[in-house]
């Protein structure tokens, strides 16, 4: 049962990995099968059809974002230092390239028109809301903290934070600058930001 559970962790890893550089939709039990030197019949022992793969590969994307960006922050009091313990932690997640291809959810999420299953549309859009709610959340931790000013409008807020975290990634394909005079920019604006909103 051991084999068998670490046999299903090597293939969904590779699969994350190749999600993020080809698509949720370019990623193949085929291909897969054939980079981890294995049968179609193996992949397919673990994952029935494409369909339950790129599943897994979205939930198994979200643990991995979870642990790296998500859960650094929870150890801090709630309020303004939660946020900004999100931004660090986004900012090392894309210099540390836990993913091949980048931002495997800013990825998914820019492939969402072309997904031909509805359930996998959802799953992607599922996964990508909760990072939505959680910048909410703080923020609203932080105006009750008094971190932040009490007619902050969350909504916005939320927006210009999650836009400036995409900010770094568009700045990063386009190669503009060196990483870390891109990466300086970013952090500059969250705390900008922030600064604003206090």
């Amino acid at each position: 049962m051991r084999e068998r559970a670490n046999a299903r962790d090597l293939i969904l890893n590779r699969a994350v990995q190749m999600a993020s550089v080809r698509g949720l939709n370019g990623l193949t039990i085929g291909q897969l099968a054939e980079e981890l030197n294995m049968s179609k019949g193996g992949v397919c022992a673990h994952f029935p059809s494409k369909l339950d793969l790129q599943l897994a590969v979205v939930e198994r994307a979200a643990e991995v974002f979870q642990l790296v960006v998500v859960a650094p922050g929870l150890d801090k009091p709630p309020g303004l230092a939660r946020l900004q313990a999100l931004g660090d932690a986004w900012f090392n997640y894309i210099v540390a390239g836990t993913f091949d291809g980048g931002c495997f959810f800013s990825n998914a999420v820019l492939e969402l028109d072309d997904l031909e299953e509805e359930q996998l549309s959802q799953a992607v859009n599922q996964q990508y809301t909760r990072l939505i709610d959680l910048i909410k959340r703080l923020t609203t931790q932080a105006i009750e903290a008094g971190h932040l000013q009490p007619e902050l409008e969350v909504e916005q807020f939320a927006f210009e934070y999650i836009s400036l975290l995409m900010g770094t990634l568009l700045w990063r394909g386009l190669q503009c600058g060196s990483m870390e005079d891109r990466l300086k920019l970013a952090r500059k604006g969250i705390n900008n930001l922030l600064e604003r909103a206090s």
